[in-house]
């Protein structure tokens, strides 16, 4: 990408920035120019030793990530948990490094860095022509999954938010794209997907994030998550097939990256019933992930700060008691 220390993406008159924004980017160039130096398996050591500083620092998120864990109903003692807590920041320090790496990698490295397992099953899921829903959360690498596959040609449309600081969110967006990955805008995500969907694509969708009073109940760790439809309405109302992608890393540096099988989810006729189930059901394969190896997933995130009947505007009620026992 050539010397890009003092890079500033150009912003529109109408774009507010403040200093802080300014601040973060030319803290980002610097980063940026530092750590891609760096050899990989360096980078994930600096990567460690910044999550356990974070981790005797950040107060706030070290209760938060606690607090989750003693409530997610995985069976562990005190001693396990502050164990865990640790190992969580040390994992995410090393994701904020090697992301660096990841998004100025070319595709001969990705294929070294990043092994895909399954990749048979996206080709299944677009064969159909139909568009595909692809279900992932903040597990593992997230930002490995999406580069490795598109550098394979097997691109993603997925859903996110813009980054708040307007300089650093066009060259993350451009970098991210660099294969043919596309991200849609939350706002007005919904009609962005069924154009993908209609094109044929895969549209991704991170389903672990907390939805607010947008969003349904369903259950995530024994407790009620409120968490975002969309995903689920757009399995039902068009009859399309779920890919779920996984991904961890491996203790020789590399990460892996599988690719599930593709699954419907069932219909009944009764279409906010089914919008239901499929949420659920989604949320559980996630779910299954984190009990399997609880290291990987992000519980720094306040996934469960709405609550059922808090809020204005309220909440959507909760599902009815039928629904939840024929889900399990």
């Amino acid at each position: 990408m050539g010397r890009t220390f003092f890079y500033m993406a150009p912003v529109t008159p109408e774009t507010p920035v403040s200093f802080r924004h300014r601040a973060e980017a030319l803290m980002f160039q610097a980063t940026d120019a530092l750590v891609r130096r760096l050899p990989w398996n360096t980078t994930l050591v600096l990567g460690h030793g910044l999550g356990v500083l974070a981790h005797a620092l950040d107060g706030r998120h070290r209760r938060v990530v606690r607090d989750n864990l003693r409530n997610a109903g995985l069976g562990l003692s005190e001693k396990e948990i502050r164990a865990l807590s640790l190992d969580c920041f040390k994992h995410f320090g090393s994701l904020a490094l090697s992301a660096i790496h990841l998004l100025h990698m070319d595709a001969e490295e990705l294929e070294r860095r990043v092994h895909i397992e399954g990749i048979e099953n996206y080709d299944a899921a677009r064969a159909t022509g139909k568009g595909f829903i692809i279900l992932t959360g903040h597990y593992g690498n997230w930002e490995a999954t999406a580069l490795a596959l598109s550098a394979k040609g097997r691109t993603l449309s997925v859903i996110g938010r813009e980054l708040d600081n307007p300089l650093l969110e066009p060259r993350l967006r451009a970098m991210r794209g660099r294969f043919g990955n596309e991200v849609i805008p939350k706002d007005g995500a919904v009609r962005g997907a069924i154009k993908a969907l209609r094109e044929g694509k895969g549209v991704g969708f991170l389903l672990d994030q907390d939805a607010l009073t947008a969003g349904v109940w369903v259950k995530f760790l024994g407790r009620w998550a409120s968490t975002f439809p969309s995903a689920g309405l757009l399995a039902v109302k068009y009859g399309i097939p779920v890919v779920q992608l996984r991904s961890w890393p491996n203790p020789d540096g590399t990460i892996t990256v599988s690719v599930e099988p593709p699954f419907q989810v069932p219909l009944t006729g009764d279409q906010e019933r089914d919008i239901w189930t499929a949420t659920q059901i989604m949320t559980q394969k996630i779910e299954a992930d984190i009990r399997r190896e609880p290291r990987w997933w992000f519980w720094m995130h306040r996934r469960f700060k709405t609550r059922p009947g808090e809020g204005n505007p309220l909440p959507a009620p909760l599902p009815p008691d039928e629904w939840l026992l024929d889900s399990r």
